[in-house]
């Protein structure tokens, strides 16, 4: 009886045995055949994506060389160009800048626009930098006469159009960043056949990729190559123009990406398909001037998607619940044992959700501590034994009573979420992205509040130092004009508001500050103004707010000060120059009261300052409202003095 028992039961397991895997093998066989069809068409997907994209890419590169060599041959035969060439007078030669200017403006793949004479010296020059169109002064016009794209284009012939290879754009010596690499275009300009000098236009070739964003993905990478794999601009702009960068000269195609660069030499256009990554290629084709921008399109896209992981999930999702569903038919031979190892892996997920990535803290309704988990143990300092029973203040969330108001308003409705600053046990700060949810019982009285939250300490910090970067000067690390500015602005709006209260403007300015760069050099001009800067913050008081307005120029704002006060600081600080062995210069100031027009108090402390300057030099000037010239200093100060400024900073940072 027994032995007969046995072997049903045995045939019953084999039986039940071979219908799991007869199913399990079939259902095998499904996954693997949908798993095939999905990624079919992922490539398909893929295939289509970057034909379009290599098109749009090929077409696009095409249209801008067309235009610019369109743009060059109008503009060096332009009546603006004509008129410059027959008489250089500021009407023609702010007539050609504003014909820069606005081609420029309309067409953002020109990083640059120049007009050289003859012998190769800048006669105009506008930027297109990452934030606006710049019309470079006079002063800082350079010589070009040395370069090689300049003796290049001394070889062409009249309206011939001649490129230079593509090349980082380099300022003052220095690598611009982020690199941009621009090919120069140049044509010779000609007037009573006389060669008189040459436009010269750099063609942006990271711009050109940046006018792809309409078909631009977060997962696709444009690179445009050259015959010898070299990338010459790519969405990654760390790896561009590696063989002119001394140590990164691994950013090349046949390095990195050796199979592929073999397939490219073979032929004019394809794809090549890894597990990871496709790439696809196309030749450009361009003329021969304009083949220096690059031989190559090159595509890249992760093989495998969100799209495509989030289908395979949910194929897998299907077969196990199918297979979960057969194996609940059998399982009822091992149902006390599924049970146990259920509980136990509820029990560990539950534990290991609670103490993931996402904080969590529990409070009872009268808003005392009755659970944590460990991600906020960590952030908090505190250990669950100093939490548990605690009311939520212990945590020192630094919140206001408005803020307290207005978050338990908002959890009458059920919820809250937004940012809570806090500090830890040690006494350092964090910030949270929270949300508090309100669990209520049946009869909707409140039973819980579950605190769930994200640190967001680092990216916080982080944006302070961005916007400490926007706001300083990188050379003296003092506040910069848009600083100044804003704060000047402030203090105006507050005397508007308050007319008793008092503040004073003063500005300093280096004397002969361009003897020392120019018999010195410019390493001993930036020391000077690093040394300026440092005494400044030292003599100054912390309410002052110090700032470089220009090249050598530097504004203090004084608030709740009166101008004998302020009078008596830049007169200290001028003293403690004169004194100082180590600090070999002298300076100029003027102070002015700061009333409620920023603007005219700016002037009025220029005015002053040009009076210590026309004085002789190394004099603190008030200014005097009652002056006889007052009013013809004003005219003269109204159209240089912020202009002054900006382009003292532009002269000492450089081109």
């Amino acid at each position: 009886m027994h032995n007969t028992l046995r072997n049903k039961n045995i045939r019953v397991f084999k039986l039940i045995f071979s219908i799991v895997l007869i199913f399990g093998v079939s259902l095998g066989l499904y996954v693997f055949n949908q798993y095939q069809r999905i990624e079919a068409d992922q490539l398909t997907r893929i295939n289509d994506s970057h034909n379009q994209r290599l098109a749009f890419a090929s077409e696009q590169l095409s249209r801008e060389v067309e235009e610019v060599d369109d743009i060059i041959k109008k503009i060096s035969t332009s009546p603006q160009v004509e008129l410059f060439t027959e008489t250089i007078n500021s009407r023609n030669r702010t007539a050609l800048e504003n014909m820069f200017y606005f081609i420029m403006k309309n067409e953002n793949v020109y990083s640059q626009m120049r007009y050289l004479n003859a012998e190769g010296i800048e006669q105009i020059r506008v930027n297109n930098t990452q934030h606006s169109i710049e019309r470079v002064a006079l002063t800082q016009l350079e010589n070009k006469s040395k370069r090689p794209y300049f003796l290049y284009a001394q070889q062409l012939e009249k309206g011939e159009i001649g490129t230079w290879p593509v090349d980082i754009d380099v300022k003052n010596g220095q690598i611009t960043k982020p690199i941009q690499t621009s090919l120069r275009i140049m044509t010779p300009v000609y007037h009573q056949s006389v060669r008189q000098g040459y436009i010269v236009i750099n063609l942006s070739v990271t711009n050109i990729l940046n006018a792809f964003d309409e078909m631009q993905s977060d997962n696709f990478i444009t690179r445009v190559i050259d015959e010898n794999g070299n990338i010459l601009a790519s969405d990654n702009p760390s790896e561009v123009l590696g063989h002119l960068i001394t140590g990164a000269d691994q950013y090349n195609l046949a390095n990195t990406f050796p199979i592929l660069w073999q397939q490219i030499l073979s032929s004019d256009e394809g794809r090549l398909t890894t597990d990871d990554i496709t790439f696809s290629y196309t030749e450009l084709g361009l003329n021969d001037v304009y083949a220096h921008i690059g031989k190559y399109v090159v595509i890249t896209t992760p093989t495998s998607s969100a799209y495509v992981a989030e289908q395979k999930n949910h194929l897998l999702t299907i077969a196990s619940l199918l297979l979960l569903l057969l194996l609940g038919v059998s399982g009822y031979i091992f149902k006390l044992y599924n049970n146990h190892e259920n509980n136990l892996m509820s029990e560990q997920l539950m534990e290991a959700a609670f103490n993931g990535v996402a904080g969590v803290i529990i409070a009872d309704k009268h808003y005392k501590l009755i659970k944590t988990n460990q991600q906020f143990v960590r952030i908090s300092g505190f250990s669950q034994n100093e939490l548990m029973g605690e009311p939520l203040n212990k945590l020192n969330f630094q919140l206001s009573q408005a803020e307290m108001t207005q978050i338990k308003d908002h959890l009458h409705q059920g919820c809250w979420q937004g940012e809570i600053m806090g500090q830890n046990k040690l006494g350092d700060d964090y910030a949270l992205m929270a949300r508090i949810q309100v669990l209520r019982s049946g009869l909707g009285a409140v039973k819980q509040y579950v605190i769930t939250f994200t640190d967001i300490t680092h990216r916080k910090q982080l944006e302070e130092k961005l916007r400490n970067q926007s706001e300083s000067d990188p050379l003296t690390g003092l506040w910069n004009r848009r600083k100044f500015d804003s704060e000047l602005n402030n203090l105006s709006a507050f005397a508007k508001r308050y007319p008793n209260s008092q503040a004073c403007l003063g500005i300093i300015d280096i004397d002969h500050f361009k003897n020392i760069n120019d018999t010195l050099g410019h390493d001993t001009g930036d020391l000077t103004l690093t040394n300026l800067a440092e005494l400044l913050t030292v003599q100054c008081r912390e309410t002052d707010l110090i700032a470089r307005v220009g090249g050598e120029e530097f504004a203090i704002l004084m608030p709740q000060t009166n101008i004998e006060q302020a009078q008596a600081v830049l007169k200290r600080i001028k003293g403690v120059i004169e004194a100082s062995d180590a600090l070999p210069f002298t300076i100029s100031g003027g102070i002015a009261k700061i009333t409620d027009d920023a603007a005219l108090a700016y002037k009025h402390a220029d005015i002053a300052l040009y009076d210590a300057k026309k004085s002789g030099r190394n004099l603190i000037k008030l200014f005097d409202t009652n002056a006889s010239e007052h009013k013809a200093k004003l005219t003269i100060v109204s159209h240089q003095s912020y202009q002054h400024a900006n382009d003292d900073m532009v002269i000492s940072q450089g081109q």
